[in-house]
């Protein structure tokens, strides 16, 4: 017997229900979960001598080499060649900027299937004109329904071929394939999500929505009303004297509002717009990737070389190359995961000056600061290229990269948010540097390093253990102090990109639905020209005050969301672990205590790797967690490396629909 049709639409409602949308983050989980495990399969089946690694060790290491979180439940100097070249692959593989840059060519793509879109269309519309023109004789009065304007003569370009006949004066009804009238911007108003998105919201289980981003809203740009209204003629003026900024890249007098939207473009304009930021999508492309690959590959012939050169006996003490140990070295700095084959980590070499300034630039080249680099190297671009005509092309896609940074590109901020990111890794990395110098007076442990080391190395810590996940001491021979305030730091270590990521695109308009307006035309604010223009300084310059529409309370809401959706993971995962863990509470107190399983939650959550370790072995901590509690990590490490990626409503991810 079949199933009516209300019945099968109720089951299909259901089951949409608890999927989640195919959207930008749940593509993200999708590739990361796949990869671990298809990876994990082949490391386990590889092992030598057979089965020699257990199977959760095998998915727990791809899981943490694929996520950045750097832990090991094993010494990896134990792992055969081809074990770690495929942990070398992951870390790579998972890292955010090689993700990035797949965001860049897919939307590149996107632009091309666009245009190639419009292109046929108005060669269908051309032929179509043509054919009207064909069909009507020399003479005839009949009106024919085609584009263009009213009264409008057809010119001979219009229509090209064998079969052209005699140009003939007609008259066109006024039905335009382009609109006359200037309509919402093509980029911002006619988008899909990578990875594709749905237009009807439906209650899901999984809603998928990102940090701030609230379900229950319409989150999709088209939804949104524009946030800077015009009410008055003077107003108009006020604003245009400001907003205009559109002939840099276009001929236009449109206006462009705060998050680069640009408004008033016809549809003409619209195109050209896309054409200026496809050249821009393209040329980050190829910036990213060369950057991408030109770090590492620097960095694996700087530190293998060095290796190789200088110190070959202590990775030959491991039974490892000294260049592939260098080589493994700064991938796993770059892509900040922490994870060595040297069983001392960087503890083997804290009196070499080389190698811990190397790892820690390349630390800070492939995470933290890599925004303030790659703007740093497109604005050098910029100002280095000759003013000739030949160039204006190139000057108005560098000026476009540099006006506009987050319609192109998640990683890429306006100038000032830019140095405030610097200026806030440069005090979280004091911080932590000057602590460490603090608070190791009194540690022999620490105090017998050659004092221009010791304040070497605890730059280099300060620098790997927001993110890097190396450590040049060992971490449990630290004052308790000093490890509170490292989980402190791991616990807010993507907290500057990814606030200052979601303060320079349009989450605080359409992520919580309060911010849809900056002023409403009642505002006294729009009454004269001069309060206009204050206030839009004002709101430009970020100080508006905390008001319910100010970014300062937007960026105040966005922390209380991030702890809230950071916090209660760590305290399940922490909670269920001290469960699972209860035998060895009570068979080793003192390293099972809990604020140890608070350490490595934490370091696996913020994706840092750092570990307290666990007395007379080389792995970390968790390396001698029960098999659950492994999983239950390797579960945070994933939920962790998705806390700071942009979400549906993100320019920068979107495609032209």
């Amino acid at each position: 017997m079949p199933i009516p049709l209300k019945w099968r639409r109720r089951i299909g409602q259901a089951i949409k229900a608890v999927l989640p949308p195919l959207n930008f983050l749940t593509v993200h989980y999708v590739y990361f979960i796949a990869t671990s495990i298809i990876a994990s399969v082949i490391f386990y089946l590889t092992a030598t001598p057979w089965r020699s690694v257990a199977y959760i060790d095998s998915l727990f290491l791809c899981v943490s080499a694929m996520t950045g979180a750097g832990l090991n439940t094993v010494d990896l100097s134990t792992l055969n060649s081809f074990q770690q070249a495929v942990l070398f692959t992951l870390l790579m593989l998972g890292h955010a900027i090689l993700i990035s840059l797949t965001v860049l060519l897919v939307r590149k793509h996107g632009f091309e299937a666009k245009f190639k879109g419009v292109s046929d269309e108005r060669e269908r519309e051309r032929t179509s004109r043509c054919q009207s023109v064909f069909e009507l004789q020399p003479g005839d009065g009949d009106i024919v329904q085609g584009s263009g304007s009213a009264d409008n003569e057809l010119p001979d370009a219009a229509c090209q071929g064998p079969q052209r006949r005699t140009k003939t004066s007609v008259t066109v009804t006024n039905t335009p394939c382009e609109p006359s009238h200037r309509d919402e911007p093509w980029i911002d108003g006619d988008q899909v999500t990578i990875g594709g998105t749905t237009h009807r919201h439906h209650h899901r289980v999984f809603p998928m929505a990102g940090i701030g981003a609230r379900p229950d809203l319409h989150n999709h740009p088209r939804d949104a009303v524009p946030n800077l209204p015009l009410p008055t003629e003077d107003s108009v003026s006020g604003f245009k004297s400001i907003l205009r900024g559109t002939q840099k890249y276009i001929a236009s007098k449109g206006l462009v509002s705060r998050n680069s939207q640009f408004h008033d473009l016809t549809a003409a304009e619209r195109d050209e717009l896309g054409g200026v930021e496809y050249k821009a999508v393209s040329f980050l492309s190829v910036v990213v990737f060369l950057y991408f690959v030109l770090f590492i590959l620097f960095g694996m012939i700087g530190m293998g070389g060095w290796l190789e050169a200088n110190h070959p006996d202590v990775t030959r003490s491991n039974g490892l190359s000294p260049f592939w140990t260098g080589a493994f070295f700064a991938v796993s700095a770059f892509v900040n995961s922490g994870m060595s084959l040297l069983d001392a980590n960087m503890t083997a070499l804290q009196l070499n000056a080389y190698p811990l300034l190397t790892m820690g630039m390349l630390i800070l080249a492939g995470n933290t600061l890599y925004p303030c680099f790659l703007r740093f190297i497109i604005w050098a671009m910029r100002m280095m290229l000759p003013d000739q005509p030949q160039w204006q092309s190139w000057r108005i896609t560098l000026n476009f990269i540099l006006k506009h940074p987050r319609r192109v590109y998640t990683n890429l901020f306006p100038a000032r948010h830019t140095w405030y990111l610097l200026g806030t890794i440069i005090i979280l990395n004091g911080i932590d540097w000057a602590a460490f110098e603090l608070l190791s007076i009194g540690n022999k442990d620490i105090e017998i390093l050659p004092t221009e080391y010791r304040i070497l190395d605890g730059l280099f810590q300060a620098l790997a253990v927001r993110a890097g996940g190396f450590y040049v001491v060992t971490i449990a021979d630290l004052r308790q102090g000093l490890l509170v305030l490292y989980v402190l730091m791991m616990y807010v270590s993507a907290y500057p990109v990814t606030l200052t990521m979601r303060n320079t695109n349009v989450y605080e308009e359409r992520s919580l639905g309060i911010y849809a307006h900056d002023e409403t035309p009642e505002t006294p604010a729009n009454t004269s020209r001069s309060n206009i223009v204050m206030d839009l300084i004002r709101h430009q310059l970020g100080r508006p005050g905390l008001s319910e529409t100010s970014r300062g309370y937007f960026v105040h809401q966005q922390i209380r969301s991030q702890l809230s959706h950071d916090i209660w993971w760590i305290a399940l995962a922490v909670f269920f672990i001290a469960i699972a863990e209860s035998d060895h509470y009570t068979s080793n107190p003192v390293a099972f205590s809990t604020f140890n399983i608070i350490f490595e939650v934490v370091s696996a959550y913020g994706c840092v790797g750092v570990s307290l370790g666990f007395p007379g072995m080389n792995y970390s901590f968790c390396g001698a967690w029960h098999t659950i509690s492994k999983l239950i990590l390797a579960a945070v490490a994933l939920r962790g490396r998705h806390r700071g990626l942009p979400v549906a409503i993100d320019k920068a991810i979107m495609l032209p629909k």
